[in-house]
């Protein structure tokens, strides 16, 4: 299979072309230096790309990309979205990862909505949290008690080979407003503050976890990114982190806030079953 792949040098792209090259397909990379031109002739495209600093831009970007693809014949159209991504987010992050669905499901593809991917590298959020989890103090928001749903980088290509393969899911996606993304991530869920001691414990650090009310920590990176500094970890990430989706349909609260931020009841298309 011939496929392109936005974001090939990224974290989560970069995972996927070498996934996909080592299963016998051919994985095009496109990257900032390297867009996208021409895509006829591929049987499939993974938008992976994304700004982080400014997620707005990337709507229109990937509307472009994504009605190029079909006007070029690409039969596969897959975004590489993220469980922020539902109704009633408040990250702007999430918000816009929603909205290129919307559009992804209009021109007939499949939103896969990833957890939080992990890795043993230093790359990507997992990276900086595993950086972070080996200072000698380590303030974890709200106590760390936000529920987490990751991902194994390793699972990645084979994740997304049984969803090119399975033409009648993503055909069932595109028809289907009930069925328009997919989960992908462990279905056991995990909290920050553990995911911070098994990063800590695998560096043989002992830090000492510090409960912090999460706007203490957002009000400086906020300022941070006012003055031009461009952070690993953003304050819109920590909103992310506050207001995450769970399996249950619910989001988890803000307890600064007087009342839960909305949630969202939206099922989600299974993954078809491993061969």
């Amino acid at each position: 299979m011939k496929i392109a792949i936005t974001g090939g040098a990224g974290f989560v792209g970069g995972h996927l072309a070498r996934q996909l090259r080592a299963a016998g397909h051919e994985a095009a990379v496109f990257t900032r230096q390297s867009p996208a031109g021409d895509l006829s002739g591929f049987d499939a495209l993974i938008h992976a790309a994304w700004d982080f600093a400014a997620p707005e831009s990337n709507i229109a970007a990937s509307t472009t990309l994504f009605e190029q693809a079909r006007d070029a014949g690409v039969r596969r159209l897959i975004f590489v979205s993220s469980l922020s991504a539902f109704e009633g987010c408040k990250s702007r992050y999430g918000a816009a990862k929603l909205a290129v669905e919307k559009i992804v499901t209009a021109l007939g593809g499949c939103n896969v909505r990833l957890g939080f991917v992990l890795d043993n590298s230093n790359r990507g959020l997992s990276g900086g949290l595993r950086k972070l989890a080996a200072l000698p103090v380590v303030p974890l928001p709200d106590g760390g008690r936000q529920v987490l749903y990751s991902i194994d980088a390793e699972e990645l290509g084979p994740a997304f080979l049984r969803l090119l393969d399975g033409d009648r899911l993503l055909a069932r996606a595109a028809r289907n407003a009930d069925e328009r993304h997919v989960d992908l991530a462990d279905p056991e869920p995990v909290t920050l503050r553990e995911l911070m001691r098994k990063f800590a414990c695998e560096q043989s650090r002992k830090p000492l976890f510090v409960p912090i009310p999460w706007r203490m920590l957002w009000a400086p990176l906020r300022i941070l990114e006012a003055f031009g500094f461009r952070l690993r970890f953003r304050s819109d990430s920590l909103v992310s982190l506050m207001n995450q989706f769970t399996r249950t349909g619910d989001t988890q609260s803000d307890p600064d806030s007087p009342r839960d931020w909305p949630g969202n009841n939206q099922k989600t298309a299974p993954l078809p079953p491993k061969s």
